[in-house]
């Protein structure tokens, strides 16, 4: 079976909702969390007097006569996973669908994905999925209680069976490497169960039906006759996001309830179907002058980067889209994730955006943060309580005796840190962003701006922004030893790719003030120029720009900051600037793209699409994405698509599923 992403999502809706397969053929293996534990979900076909499992890792059931389908075909596509079996001589084909349109809020957050299905050559043929009590907590620390409780409702037309832990843990844990250990997950079809595994088993061996679950390694099960239909896959969170000590419910289960959504995926899917392929016909309009390797890229961008975000209200009735920094350290609303997720998101729905920023604006007017720069997040995903980045332990004393153990211990809620005084001394200033940070919100205002026409989200929030303006016009031409979203390479003193965003900030900060009447415009554009003439000056008699202000051309770096002066139509940069960074790229690039600067020869796949939009010739433009769809075909991890791994050999450094693959659209913008 040829390869076609290092692993295939299944049902995925937010962070705790997020299936996947790691292997070509569904049946040879479990399918595991973004995160990668294992979790046992089981898909089967009876026909002809024989029963084949087609989903998990059936072999268990090979004792009780369940023999493994044949996987036949394989396919990806914007909102689904396909695949084809030979069942004997009846052939299964199923789709797995995660709905997630982002013109189409109520679809996007609604909690439910789908398994569709068509069977041919057997119409009595009967489908089944089973899920095992294990999605419905983490399998670390191994000392609470793991015991479910179960439910099977009668709906019109179908049935629905569920669990969840008896004992509900809300928002817990807060933490990277994990999932939920609260709520209810469903599973609708013609019928619907709740089961033990030794019920399971007679169930697959001679098809006893009388459950009661008296153990407690409990599945629910779902049971379909017919030659085309569908099994519904729901998650009730209950409760989504603590946001500053507010609890609030997702964005569609705010006004309704998950039968309301059970039932309309039971009963609109062809209605479904429509939205999401009219989508994804225009997704590869788009697309279609790069060819089918940027498709493929695409197809593994959609439904992960959408997928680490929830959709979510506050008490004004705005909304949040709040990412979980996922493989990274978890964060929830990061603002150099919101950055290189953006152009996604710009593309088809520019409130998201906004909806990425209110954290920080938020929690950048809290009286414990008392700096002039913007901040870097927001808490730790599923818990906006204020940044957690760069907090000081040990220079703060009092900090020390609020925790157990370090701070950043799995599975640990923060104190709520955004309800400290002002005068409580909680972050390393040697541990911020603040170039990086201050001109990534003013770069948003602008592109935001730009795409919805409304300067009044801008003038609301300009009092944060002339604070940060001024920090950049301060610090940002040549910013001292700080770090950058790229933290995982360490300081960096007088950063030019740094002072680049900062340029480039600046000049979007009078771009809004131009838009929103203010005199000052020309004041920071001039400012900006003269600091664009400064760089470009610097790299005139040099092949491309340093790594940094203090080394030569023996150094390089992807100066992936250059993008938005050529999307925001800002022209601060001469393209000749870029045809040299274009050709230093390419002449340096790997087998899986350009390594991110010459001191290591890992790279970044968010930066390689943003460099490839400095040149305006599409063949030059297809050399990187070629490089990223080899990487999805052929890199040694199975884990979904990572955005930081070695140029040579593919090998991931441990960022998995997370949202700033949207960044791979900028090509679309």
């Amino acid at each position: 079976m040829e390869r076609i992403l290092p692993s295939y999502p299944l049902f995925i809706k937010d962070p705790n909702f997020s299936i996947w397969m790691g292997t070509e053929l569904l049946n040879d293996n479990d399918v595991e969390t973004w995160y990668g534990e294992k979790k046992k979900i089981y898909g089967f076909l009876k026909t002809n007097g024989e029963t084949y499992y087609f989903m998990g890792d059936g072999k268990v059931f090979a004792p009780f006569g369940i023999k493994k389908a044949e996987q036949t075909k394989l396919n990806v596509t914007a909102f689904a996973t396909e695949y084809e079996f030979a069942c004997g001589k009846t052939t299964l084909k199923i789709r797995f669908v995660s709905p997630l349109p982002l013109t189409d809020l109520d679809l996007l957050s609604m909690p439910t994905c789908y398994m569709e299905y068509e069977i041919v050559g057997d119409k009595t043929a009967e489908i089944s999925l089973f899920v095992n009590r294990n999605l419905c907590y983490n399998n670390v620390p191994e000392t609470f209680d793991k015991r479910v409780r179960g439910i099977v409702v009668p709906m019109d037309g179908f049935e629905t069976a569920s669990f969840g832990l008896l004992r509900q843990m809300p928002l817990s844990p807060s933490a990277d490497f994990g999932g939920a250990d609260w709520g209810y997950y469903y599973l609708a079809g013609e019928e619907a169960w709740v089961l033990d595994e030794n019920e399971l088993k007679g169930y697959l061996a001679n098809g006893y039906r009388a459950f009661v679950a008296d153990s407690d390694e409990k599945y629910i099960g779902a049971i379909n006759k017919g030659t085309k239909g569908a099994i519904v896959v729901a998650y009730d969170d209950r409760v989504s996001i603590d946001y500053y000590g507010d609890f609030r419910k997702g964005y569609y289960l705010e006004k309704h309830t998950i039968f309301d959504a059970l039932t309309d995926t039971w009963r609109n899917r062809a209605k479904i179907e429509e939205k999401l392929q009219a989508f994804e016909s225009d997704l590869l309009a788009k697309a279609e002058p790069y060819g089918q390797a940027y498709k493929n890229v695409l197809f593994a961008s959609l439904r992960q980067s959408v997928g680490a975000h929830k959709l979510v209200r506050d008490t004004k009735d705005e909304l949040l889209w709040l990412s979980k920094e996922c493989g990274s350290n978890g964060c929830i609303a990061t603002v150099d994730v919101s950055y290189p997720s953006m152009p996604l998101y710009l593309l088809y729905n520019p409130e998201l955006v906004k909806g990425m920023m209110r954290p920080i604006l938020d929690f950048a007017r809290m009286p414990v943060w008392k700096y002039d720069f913007a901040p870097h997040d927001a808490g730790t995903y599923p818990v906006c309580g204020g940044q957690v980045y760069g907090v000081s332990e040990e220079k703060n004393k009092y900090l020390a005796r609020l925790h157990e153990g370090h701070l950043f211990s799995t599975f640990k809620s923060h104190y709520p840190f955004y309800i400290l005084p002002e005068s409580f001394d909680l972050y390393d200033f040697n541990m911020q962003m603040p170039v990086e940070e201050c001109a990534n919100m003013l770069i948003m205002f602008l592109a935001v701006y730009q795409k919805d026409g409304d300067i009044d989200f801008f003038a609301g929030n300009k009092d944060l922004c002339e604070k940060w303006v001024q920090y950049l016009v301060q610090y940002g031409l040549k910013p001292g030893n700080q770090l950058c979203t790229d933290d995982f390479a360490g300081h960096l003193e007088n950063n030019i790719n740094l002072a680049i965003k900062a340029t480039v900030g600046i000049g979007a900060y009078a771009e809004l003030l131009k838009a929103n009447g203010d005199k000052e415009s020309a004041k920071y554009r001039k400012i900006a120029e003269e600091f664009a003439a400064e760089i470009t000056r610097f790299g005139a008699d040099k092949a491309h720009l340093p790594l940094t202000w203090d080394t030569g051309e023996e150094t390089f770096s992807l100066k992936y900051n250059f993008a938005f002066d050529r999307v925001l139509g800002l022209g601060l940069f001469d393209k000749k600037v870029f045809a040299k960074e274009i050709e230093c790229y390419l002449s340096k690039a790997e087998k899986y793209g350009t390594p991110l600067d010459s001191r290591k020869m890992y790279t970044k796949s968010d930066w390689l699409t943003w460099v490839a939009r400095l040149t305006d010739d599409i063949e030059m433009r297809k050399k990187f994405v070629v490089a990223l769809d080899e990487f999805l075909k052929s890199s040694p991890d199975r884990v979904p698509f990572s955005d930081w791994y070695e140029g040579q050999t593919g090998e991931y450094h441990g960022f998995r599923a997370r949202t700033t693959q949207g960044a791979c659209f900028m090509l679309l913008l």
